[in-house]
């Protein structure tokens, strides 16, 4: 398919995605200041600390480059972060940049603790390149006062990749998950159309830890897609898409309303940028 895009149709995606959110009890507000990111997530019940890939202690992140959105409910309080980031891989590609740890810290030499060091085992790393981003930091209150179980996540998801679309028209959009998200379809969910395992094997002695996780990613044309069918009731997991899932069946179906939500952070709809 072409990978021009139709910023209409991307505006009307967005909205409706956020209509949707604000529906289901949450205002949304793009933000790019990080040293409050930090605070936010370290306040947060349940959620693990951030790590280094949106610090801007050890990344050289501003509002060109990254943005993260904030949801709150009608009592004003924090229910939903996630962040994302661009990085211009012009030149190099996600393996190198992984194994190097210039995709965690912009000066590894300096933050990167004694022993740490990350191997990528996933083909697919040596391929993504050119205009990259990395999404995650995803968190969404659970509980009896939460808003797990509500589609919400995929609608939260798909709407930062839309406005990184609009943003950059990004390569590339790649995040990354354990095992258990990605057997029980999860990611899927979240609109993530391609997985390989064995993304990362990062070492980080200070935690006592080793990480392995799978790496899930989007290219600009699956983006388009999404709206381009916003308006379908059902989405299937292709069949084509299977080939990325070494050794993992996925039979999750997405069952959603209308797809869609905000718009664009420069289109000016109804998305607050704080």
């Amino acid at each position: 398919m072409s990978d021009t895009i139709n910023y209409l149709d991307l505006a009307r995606y967005v909205g409706d995605l956020e209509r949707q959110v604000n529906e289901a009890g949450i205002q949304l507000e793009l933000r790019t200041d990080f040293g409050y990111f930090i605070r936010t997530c370290e306040n947060l019940a349940g959620k693990p600390p951030p790590n280094g890939m949106f610090n801007p202690l050890h990344h050289e992140i501003n509002p060109e480059n990254a943005f993260w959105v904030k949801g709150v409910n009608e009592s004003g309080e924090t229910v939903h972060v996630q962040a994302i980031r661009m990085d211009d891989m012009s030149g190099t590609n996600l393996t190198r940049e992984l194994e190097s740890q210039k995709a965690f810290y912009s000066h590894p030499e300096v933050s990167a603790e004694t022993g740490e060091k990350c191997v990528s085992i996933a083909p697919i790393t040596e391929k993504i390149t050119d205009k990259v981003c990395y999404h995650g930091e995803m968190w969404l209150r659970g509980g009896e006062d939460g808003f797990r179980g509500k589609s919400l996540p995929a609608l939260l998801s798909r709407l930062t990749h839309a406005i990184a679309l609009s943003k950059w028209q990004p390569d590339f959009i790649y995040g990354f998950a354990y095992d258990t998200l990605i057997k029980n379809g999860v990611m899927v969910n979240y609109g993530y159309w391609h997985m390989q395992p064995r993304a990362v094997e990062w070492t980080i002695p200070s935690r006592n830890l080793i990480l392995d996780m799978w790496l899930v990613w989007l290219t600009k044309s699956d983006l388009l897609e999404f709206v381009k069918h916003r308006r379908e009731q059902e989405w299937h997991f292709p069949e084509i898409y299977r080939k990325d899932t070494p050794a993992l069946e996925i039979r999750h179906q997405v069952k959603e309303g209308k797809e869609g939500a905000d718009t664009t952070p420069n289109a000016g709809l109804r998305l607050a940028e704080v």
